[in-house]
């Protein structure tokens, strides 16, 4: 009898050491990567020109800024908002901006209207003469695409890629106030893949 109840423990013991370790193992199962910028199939995507803040991950929020953003915002064709560098202006665009206290920032929009190569390329040819900035070489982002990094005023530096998916003109960029441009680039690049691929119904 005690041996019986003695097995019956031991059985007891085994199983819950074996749950236990499967439970470990799940637990540490490696985070899959984001897809990196240069092995997005821009060609198949199909990205439609509607509000898409609420699809874009929180995690690429946070990993974009280094932190949970602080203050959010969002805005429709038609409304005016304070743009960056510019002031008050009426936009014909869809987008939404995230920002940590510490100046970091993670935006992405796309224009209203559909477009075409033309103005693409003329989007691409206005963005060269940015003061502090400089179109650099890269990944596509879409066909026609541009990659802009800029060194601002106060010091941040900013990493933009923006191009055409279709006939929509996507943007997207990071901010950050202290980080040198290679990194704010390495967040761009993620930030800008997590953002076309909530934004993509051609899967």
């Amino acid at each position: 009898m005690l041996e019986t109840s003695a097995r019956r423990l031991a059985c007891v013991a085994v199983s819950l050491l074996a749950a236990t370790g499967c439970a470990e193992k799940e637990a540490t199962a490696p985070t899959p990567t984001p897809t990196p910028l240069a092995s997005l199939n821009t060609a198949a995507m199909q990205v439609p020109r509607i509000e898409f803040c609420k699809l874009v991950p929180d995690s690429a929020v946070h990993d974009a800024l280094g932190a949970k953003p602080d203050s959010s915002s969002s805005y429709r064709n038609g409304d005016e908002i304070d743009v960056p560098g510019v002031g008050k202006e009426v936009v014909h665009e869809i987008g939404c901006s995230w920002t940590a206290d510490d100046g970091a920032s993670a935006r992405a929009w796309v224009f209203a209207r559909p477009v075409d190569a033309a103005f693409a390329r003329q989007a691409i040819g206005s963005s060269k003469g940015t003061k502090g900035c400089r179109t650099t070489s890269g990944p596509a982002y879409g066909e026609p695409s541009v990659t802009q990094t800029c060194h601002q005023p106060d010091g941040s530096n900013r990493v933009r890629h923006a191009g055409l998916f279709g006939q929509t003109w996507l943007s997207c960029e990071v901010t950050r106030p202290t980080d040198p441009v290679g990194t704010v680039r390495d967040r761009a690049d993620t930030w800008c893949v997590e953002v076309v691929n909530a934004l993509n119904t051609g899967r």
